[in-house]
């Protein structure tokens, strides 16, 4: 039983490790494994312990923040048939992993969307790809202006997950209200009926 138990709390000091390596690294990239730990309130040999280095440690959180991201906006992408539905929804999922969402963004875009090689990154791209389609199929029903281009509304898209994160971090907006001022917002910003 107590094997079970030390084998729990890894499980969790590893989870907790890779959660506060991703609000580190989404706040400075060249976040070191001293403020990594610092973060996740443990020291640096502990990291080690489960991470060889920092670029093991990233990619792992990565990985991880790739599985929560698609999960959760594949999800989203399913639950209407309708396009406005799935926009709104996918906005909604991007808000609810918030920090996990902007990191993914941060690393892709460093990486500008190419060598994509794995299973996980070919998911992410699935997710936008399905995301610019609805954008397309909104804009060729009139319901979003067509003069605005479909990259520009993926970049205001995530600039808005990226503000509601920062109002939320800085509590200057209640919590109750970010998300419906984030996606009215949004939606004024594209011109969505």
């Amino acid at each position: 039983m107590s094997h079970l138990r030390y084998l729990c709390d890894m499980s969790v000091t590893r989870d907790k490790l890779i959660e506060a390596a991703v609000v580190a690294l989404n706040q400075d990239e060249s976040a070191t494994i001293e403020q990594i730990a610092t973060m996740a309130g443990v020291t640096r040999r502990t990291v080690h312990r489960y991470f060889n280095d920092r670029n093991t440690l990233v990619q792992e959180c990565k990985q991880t923040m790739l599985q929560v991201c698609n999960l959760k906006m594949t999800q989203a992408y399913q639950s209407s048939q309708q396009p406005a539905i799935q926009l709104e929804n996918m906005f909604y999922a991007a808000l609810e992993v918030g920090i996990q969402y902007s990191f993914v963004k941060k690393l892709f875009k460093r990486n500008q969307y190419t060598n994509l090689v794995n299973n996980q990154e070919r998911a992410y791209d699935d997710v936008k790809a399905n995301w610019f389609k609805l954008v397309e199929i909104l804009q060729q029903q009139g319901a979003i202006d067509k003069k605005l281009s479909i990259p520009w509304i993926y970049n205001l898209f995530g600039g808005m997950v990226d503000i509601a994160i920062e109002a939320q971090q800085a509590g200057d907006v209640a919590r109750n209200d970010i998300k419906s001022f984030s996606w009215t917002s949004f939606k004024g910003s594209i011109g969505l009926q």
